[in-house]
């Protein structure tokens, strides 16, 4: 069994956990509830995800990284300026009139 990630985050520890599941990793959680008020600061209790099968730990981490990758795209969303559209943060153009990311509404390709 080894530690692959920790986090105060749990709904995150699941969508990792879910991902992993469904690549037939096995993964199991670590202070899953947090501890009580003065038995130990929280920070050092922090929920954990393991995987079970030590073989599979370079892969589950590679599978981590990758799940990480995409939720920060996610949070990197932008609004086109020119028409206004919505557009998630792996994209550098806009889909619906070819805007480039950063670049101002007045400079056209």
């Amino acid at each position: 069994m080894k530690l692959l990630y920790a986090s105060q985050d749990r709904i995150l520890l699941y969508l990792l956990k879910a991902s992993l599941d469904d690549k037939q990793i096995q993964t199991f959680f670590k202070n899953e509830q947090p501890p009580l008020a003065g038995e130990i600061p929280p920070t050092i209790a922090w929920p954990e995800l393991w995987v079970m099968d030590d073989s599979q730990f370079a892969r589950a981490q590679q599978c981590i990284q990758a799940e990480l990758i995409k939720r920060s795209d996610v949070k990197n969303a932008w609004q086109c300026p020119e028409c206004q559209e919505k557009l998630e943060g792996q994209f550098e153009s806009c889909w619906n009139c070819g805007h480039l990311r950063g670049q101002n509404s007045t400079e056209r390709n």
